[in-house]
Formats: structure tokens, C-alpha cells, sequence
């Protein structure tokens, strides 16, 4: 029997190959289409919602809760930034021929840090100071006020001021932070009062004491 049987040889040397299998003719091919999506339920989106705000709210008090901690272990400000002087007056005035006076000096907290007042001297020559009223240091606390009375001796006439345009108080404070010493203007009256009683210490003939 005469034939091609199936094991014979075809172009190419390939035996038996069968091609790519195509459609009918008449039939259609169909895409898979892409399933419906569908939306959050009402229930969804308030349990969602309510997850975002629980996740809020925590985020918050973990920042809350760590700001007392910064705050406690952030050092206090430097104690010339929380304090304030200013004059009281003058207390005694320096008697004809006298060499001594006296003037009031009040200091404050600014703020809500405490800090001590260690010393107060005025740096002109020929005048030296005591602190009189209260022991140095003396602690000021917020929202009190601390007086202490300044004792001027003047030593020397030809050395001392005749006036005292801007005179200034050189004060040591300290807190648990740092020691400084800073010159305080007390102002007008301080100056006006200071003048008069160099003055009347020390007369314009320039004799020393």
C-alpha cells in the first residue's frame, strides 16, 4: 500500500509538528472580564474611621506624655534671664561731714525659677558697699519679692563720682544652671539720690576724707 504515512518527513526536517490550534470558523473568542469591584460598606468605613482616629489620638499622648519628661530635663535659664532689680529708696541720708548712706534695692524672679542673689557691690573708686537687711546669698522665689539695703561708704572724695549720670549696681546671681555677675541701672531716682549724697559727702573743695 502506496501513502504518506505519518512518520514521514515534512519541510524542515520536523516529523509530525502540528501547528497552533486555531478558532472555528464562525466562533468568537471571549476575554476574561475583570470582576466587579465592590465598596466599603457604611459599617466598613466607620470601623475604618474609627481605627484612624484611635491611631490619632494615641500619637498624641505619647507626644504629651513625653513633653513633661523634656521639660524636666531641659536645665532652667540662666538666672540674669529671670531676674529683675530695681530701686526701693533711700533709707538714710548722709549726714553733713558723714561719709555713709544708705539705699534699698529690690530684686524679683521674672519666671518661674528661683535663683540666688550671692553679692552686690557698686565699682566706682573710692566707695565700698555693704549689704545690709538680709544674709547673702539670699534665695528670691517666684512671686515674692526680697529687699536689701545697700550701705555706701565713701573712702575717697578725689576718687569718687561727683555725679552719677548712669550708675549701676554690679549683683552676683546663681542658679542651678550658672554664677554670673551682671551691672543692673536702677534708674533715675537711684542715680539722682546716689549723686546727692556724693555730694553731700564730698563738698566741691575735693578734700579727702
Amino acid at each position: 500500500m502506496s501513502g504518506t504515512g505519518h512518520g514521514s518527513e515534512q519541510p524542515g526536517g520536523s516529523y509530525g509538528a502540528l501547528g497552533p490550534v486555531e478558532a472555528a470558523e464562525g466562533a468568537k473568542v471571549v476575554p476574561h472580564a475583570p470582576l466587579p469591584r465592590r465598596g466599603l460598606t457604611r459599617r466598613q468605613w466607620y470601623a475604618l474611621a474609627a481605627l484612624l482616629l484611635a491611631g490619632g489620638t494615641l500619637l498624641v499622648a505619647r507626644h504629651a506624655a513625653d513633653r513633661p519628661a523634656q521639660a524636666a530635663n531641659s536645665p532652667p535659664p540662666y538666672p540674669v534671664q529671670v531676674s529683675g532689680f530695681s530701686y526701693g529708696g533711700q533709707l538714710r541720708e548722709a549726714a553733713p561731714g558723714g561719709h555713709e548712706f544708705t539705699l534699698r534695692v529690690l530684686a524679683t524672679a521674672t519666671g518661674p525659677f528661683p535663683y540666688e542673689i550671692v553679692e552686690a557691690h557698686q565699682s566706682y573708686r573710692g566707695i565700698t558697699t555693704t549689704v545690709v537687711g538680709t544674709a547673702l546669698p539670699r534665695t528670691v522665689e517666684p512671686g515674692r519679692q526680697v529687699e536689701f539695703d545697700v550701705v555706701y561708704l565713701v573712702t575717697d572724695c578725689a576718687a569718687a563720682p561727683r555725679d552719677a549720670g548712669l550708675p549701676f549696681l554690679d549683683v552676683t546671681l546663681r542658679n542651678t544652671r550658672a554664677i554670673q555677675t551682671v551691672s543692673q541701672i536702677l534708674g533715675d531716682g537711684y542715680a539722682r539720690d546716689l549723686s546727692r549724697n556724693l555730694h553731700i559727702t564730698c563738698p566741691d573743695s575735693g578734700i579727702r576724707t
